[in-house]
């Protein structure tokens, strides 16, 4: 008996070429570092062409634009999976729910971001194009932390708790060589956030009138 391999259209085709070089540009961010990030590095990593590669991102910076919201949109649907449905009463609940998203800022994938983020610095073209990225990802994490917590911050206070809480991981994730939770700075860190998680409970007690 004979099989047909169903052919993919050129629209999943497309698809499958762009996830490739976004993957691609992932592990290579990841693993070697902003400037070594070549387009002929992402195309070597992804098998595929740099006349592929320039189809679907006219330059370099797309394609590092684009992989920043690549890995915004997955990380924060990761993070919101993993949260659903949590209880957010007592300081344990809210801690577990800090320690999820520490996981989510340490992660390899996450590396994209702090690699670009210290590129921007000196780089101000780089900077305005990833600005779009950075909104969006922060839309992303307040309506994840509002499903989470509208119902004990009032509207005014969650993006600021939370910028607290992101800015100290980030802070976090640049300085620290070991990511491991067991080792040090992180056992600290974990006492951070089961604070901060004891802070909001007891400032917010109640619903927000």
């Amino acid at each position: 008996m004979t099989t047909t391999r169903e052919r993919r259209t050129q629209a999943q085709r497309r698809e499958g070429t762009i996830g490739a070089l976004l993957e691609a540009t992932v592990t290579c961010l990841t693993e070697r570092g902003y400037a070594a990030t070549s387009t002929a590095a992402v195309c070597a990593e992804a098998g595929v062409s740099q006349g592929a590669l320039f189809r679907h991102f006219p330059t370099r910076q797309a394609l590092l634009v684009a992989t920043a919201e690549h890995v915004a949109t997955r990380n924060v649907e990761a993070f919101r999976t993993t949260t659903e449905g949590a209880a957010v009463v007592t300081v344990d609940d809210v801690a577990d729910v800090l320690a999820h998203l520490r996981a989510a800022v340490l992660s390899p994938t996450n590396q994209t971001w702090r690699e670009l983020l210290v590129a921007a610095r000196a780089d101000t073209d780089l900077r305005d194009a990833l600005l779009p990225a950075r909104e969006l990802l922060q839309a992303q994490m307040l309506d994840v932390a509002g499903a989470l917590w509208g119902d004990r911050l009032s509207a005014d206070d969650l993006p600021a708790v939370l910028s607290i809480v992101v800015n100290m991981l980030d802070g976090l994730a640049f300085s620290a060589l070991d990511p491991d939770p067991a080792a040090a700075p992180g056992r600290t860190v974990e006492r951070a956030l089961h604070l901060l998680a004891e802070m909001i409970v007891s400032h917010y007690p109640e619903e927000p009138s």
